[in-house]
């Protein structure tokens, strides 16, 4: 009996280890499985993203990807030459992979079906050796760029590693025990809004050389965030191809000083405080320097005497250093924090920044004049956005927000958004001054080129020199550009802010470069949206519609006209003994013969065509 059971173990022991071979060489040669439809269906399925009218962004897919299993690979440069045109991308990017000194290299993921037929078919002929197919359920986004800062991406294992992916990660996935559905999340973007911001933001780059630019749209009256673009940006189907700079959300993570653009929220918290008035004068032509001469502030301009108005149309640092003076530095330290610079917009992304707003303690003795200009202050463009809503919004802070709604997979509504207000910043009366003086900007001040015919634009300028840490001063090459517009300025639907980082080619005024994009962008936005225009004709109506029933024309001694009238009216006309009706069609009456006023004769026919 021993040596039976021993003869049986060492049996059981030998089918274990040719199971163990198979699989092993099943894995490591690269033999390409068979989709698993038995399993499939069961898989968790992470929830879609979609833009605010229903457009998808994100959803899992079940597509193939392609690798190699190098030790079988023959010919490199004409597999590398065959995946480079199916792939639809560079021939040396391939063959550098495949050169890898690991065995098994992962080419691309979630290859279109057309892509999969293709390399299916090449390796029936007996092409691509040691190249395989592994069906995955992955993520896939179909609009591939658009929007990739704020969707971000997930890993292989679909879990989510930036932007909403990440933020709402746990709403995006099943929840073990309830549901192998995710729910559906929809963002406040717009994607038509969005595709021509991006437009707008990578010309804008291209055109300037700049090292990056960001384009953000937001409904001043409820915080929704319509389009939040950053360039360069990134494809997420295929994020490890890129640096981590490329993939950077720029609008809620780059701290940087805005310059004047900032001077808005300056003056609107030296009026707030009662430091400022409408007709309080500056005299800024000789400069603006302490008592001890200890710096020295000046205009690109002399703008002589000018008043809280002349600061924001042009500009001038030198008004605002003034202003900067009728109030203490705790007091303005305060208003800034009223309006959300030095603390987080609360919007649904990970790894939002703070800013940089120092206790005033810390301040210098130049402190108070060079923030009021927008220097010795970090924000970030989401700040920027938040701060300018409250303008909009006679004075109150609005949460900007990018979820919409969150729905289940059954269609029940988990979570929706409502406009947040936060707190009242400054009075209606500061807010509605400020968007005045900004459009005074438009008209005849540094934000002339934004212009838009029929539309009032609130507008401000920027232009900030950039900090060299090197050296120990700011640069003398390298600057921000950027503008903040509001519009329409007497009821304000929309917030835009463009920023232009560090551009190497041509001007790199804020007034010069900035304006423009938001020009382009307004042309677009304005018809878009459906916003009023003062050459628009508005009609004025009680509501009220009066209808009458449409009556049988009398015959006299001429043919009526009987255009527009439906067959039953007219068939009491087959009763009448004098004249004879020939009708062809249903519906109503499109033509006639012989025409209206033809005079009637005994026994004439009349031809009727209807549809």
């Amino acid at each position: 009996m021993s040596r039976l059971r021993y003869r049986i173990v060492f049996a059981l022991l030998g089918v274990f280890s040719l199971v163990l071979v198979y699989q092993y060489a099943t894995v490591m040669l690269g033999s390409s499985p068979r989709r698993p439809a038995s399993t499939s269906t069961t898989l968790p399925e992470r929830g879609p993203i979609l833009d605010r009218n229903g457009r998808v962004l994100a959803l899992q897919t079940q597509l193939d990807t392609v690798a190699a299993w190098t030790p079988d690979l023959q010919d490199i440069e004409e597999t590398s030459r065959l995946l480079a045109e199916i792939l639809d991308t560079d021939g040396k990017d391939v063959r550098r992979r495949l050169d890898s000194s690991l065995s098994y290299v992962v080419l691309r993921r979630n290859l279109t079906p057309g892509q999969s037929d293709q390399i299916q078919q090449l390796r029936s002929e007996g092409f691509l050796r040691g190249i395989s197919l592994r069906p995955d359920h992955g993520r896939s986004y179909p609009e591939r760029e658009l929007a990739a800062a704020l969707l971000g991406y997930v890993g292989v294992d679909n879990v989510g590693l930036d932007g909403v992916e990440y933020s709402l990660n746990d709403v995006l996935s099943p929840r073990p025990g309830t549901s192998r559905f995710g729910d559906q999340v929809f963002l406040t973007i717009d994607v038509a809004v969005q595709a021509e911001a991006e437009r707008i933001a990578r010309q804008s780059r291209e055109t300037h050389n700049a090292d990056s630019t960001m384009l953000l749209v937001m409904d001043s009256n409820s915080g929704d965030i319509l389009a939040y673009a950053s360039s360069p940006s990134f494809d997420p189907n295929e994020f490890q191809r890129y640096t981590a700079e490329q993939r950077r959300n720029r609008p809620a993570t780059r701290v940087y000083e805005p310059g004047s653009v900032f001077k808005v929220f300056s003056l609107a918290s030296f009026m707030h405080l009662g430091g400022v008035g409408p007709q309080d004068q500056f005299q800024t032509s000789e400069g603006y320097s302490d008592d001890a001469e200890s710096f020295l502030i000046r205009d690109l301009g002399n703008y002589g005497t000018i008043n809280a108005e002349g600061i924001i149309k042009y500009s001038s640092n030198v008004g605002a250093a003034y202003a900067a003076d009728t109030v203490d530095a705790d007091s303005f330290y305060h208003m800034l924090r009223r309006f959300g610079f030095g603390e987080r917009t609360g919007v649904e992304l990970s790894g939002e920044e703070r800013g940089l707003l120092r206790q005033p303690e810390l301040w210098s003795g130049r402190s108070r004049q060079t923030i009021s200009i927008g220097q010795e202050i970090g924000v970030t463009a989401m700040q920027i956005m938040a701060a300018a809503g409250a303008l909009a919004n006679k004075g109150v802070l609005v949460k900007p927000q990018i979820v919409k709604r969150i729905v289940s997979a059954d269609g029940k509504i988990q979570y929706e958004t409502e406009r947040e207000p936060v707190r009242q910043v400054v009075s209606q009366s500061v807010a509605d001054r400020m968007l005045d003086y900004m459009y005074s900007s438009t008209v005849d001040g540094t934000a002339q080129r934004i212009a838009v015919d029929g539309v009032k634009i609130a507008a401000k300028t920027g232009t900030a020199e950039v900090f060299d840490s090197e050296i120990g001063q700011y640069s003398d090459s390298a600057f921000v550009a950027s503008t903040l517009a509001i519009f329409p300025k007497d009821a304000p639907q929309i917030v835009a802010y463009m920023v232009i980082d560090n551009p190497k080619e041509g001007e790199f005024y804020g007034g010069r470069i900035a304006t423009t994009p938001l020009k382009e962008l307004a042309d677009y936005i304005v018809p878009y949206l459906g916003i009023p225009t003062e050459d628009d004709i508005i009609l004025e109506h009680s509501g009220q519609v009066a209808i009458s029933e449409p009556r049988m024309p009398k015959l006299g001694d001429t043919v009526p006209d009987f255009t527009g009238m439906p067959k039953r009216l007219l068939l009491p006309l087959y009763e009448r003994e004098d004249i004879s009706i020939e009708m062809s069609g249903n519906g109503w009456v499109v033509q006639q013969d012989p025409p209206a006023g033809t005079d009637i004769t005994p026994q004439m026919t009349i031809r009727l065509v209807l549809e």
